[in-house]
């Protein structure tokens, strides 16, 4: 039921959707980048350990990580976004196979990022503590220093399932994030413990949120290592986020484009116009003036 009702919450809201479901590939219309800031090298992508099959894309884990000064990750497929608006959320599911890797933190999942030294992940895990059994959680680095995100969810044998869906969702009314998964074990969204948290726990989070930043995909072997590596799989990417109001052709940017939008329509009357921003039934001065102030945001 919380499953049911946190997809009808989204459905019905007005958002803007970045979806790939890697049908083949990535999708070309969302202009995916490998380019992570900070990071050597500053283009992670290695293509000989990463493809597609089953409609998903698999990375195949290797050396290179974020965590704190190393900055060498590889493999980190990301999407540039806007500022975050609204009841914004971020999904992906992801299969973690750990072969044979010894004994490390091996982890693999959504990581939102203004560059290597400033991010926030939420994964699945392999627990070497706990016999490598696996569970959810988060971390989070600002200024190049890494701390546990106070995020946990329960721990299972990887017998049971290696697959997740994993969420984080933001509620404007309370200012507050809160993060879920789903085993698909038939108990539909867990909400982590930990969770909800304010935003402003994790600063680099919160920078992406506020000013716009990277969102992306992620397996870090934690310094382990083995044969066969082991392999993450996603099967989709969905960021959803409210349009700033005076966007008017929705392309995540207020520019000339919707200024001439409403220009175009000008003296409309008609509910919910694309270039009556302002909702009050007539594309008129107001709107225009609405755009003009919003010149440049996004």
């Amino acid at each position: 039921m919380v499953g049911f009702v946190l997809l009808l919450f989204f459905h019905n809201a007005p958002a803007q959707s970045q979806f790939d479901d890697f049908l083949g590939g990535f999708s070309a219309q969302l202009g995916w980048i490998w380019q992570v800031p900070r990071n050597n090298p500053l283009n992670s992508q290695d293509a000989a350990r990463m493809g597609f099959a089953s409609d998903a894309l698999q990375i195949t884990a290797q050396a290179g990580t974020l965590y704190q000064n190393l900055n060498n990750i590889r493999n980190l497929p990301s999407l540039n976004v806007p500022v975050l608006r609204g009841a914004w959320s971020i999904e992906t599911r992801v299969r973690l196979q750990r072969n044979g890797l010894s004994s490390a933190y091996l982890q693999a999942g959504i990581v939102v990022l203004r560059d290597a030294d400033n991010y926030f992940n939420l994964h699945l895990v392999y627990l070497p503590d706990q016999n490598n059994w696996l569970s959810v959680s988060g971390g989070h680095e600002h200024s190049g220093v890494y701390q546990w995100a106070g995020l946990s969810g329960l721990v299972w044998n990887p017998s049971s399932g290696d697959t997740v869906r994993l969420l984080i969702r933001y509620e404007p009314d309370t200012g507050r994030v809160r993060f879920f998964y789903d085993r698909e074990d038939g108990g539909y969204w867990r909400e982590l413990g930990g969770s909800p948290r304010p935003l402003s726990d994790f600063p680099a989070l919160q920078a992406v949120a506020q000013n716009g930043g990277q969102i992306g995909l992620y397996v870090d072997t934690a310094g382990g290592a083995g044969t066969p590596a082991p392999v993450a799989t996603f099967d989709y990417l969905q960021i959803l986020s409210d349009y700033h109001p005076a966007d008017v052709n929705q392309d995540s940017m207020v520019d000339d484009a919707d200024l001439l939008s409403v220009l175009f329509a000008f003296g409309t009357q008609r509910c919910n116009h694309p270039a009556d921003v302002n909702r009050d039934g007539v594309v008129d001065d107001a709107d225009l003036l609405q755009v003009l102030f919003a010149f440049g945001a996004r």
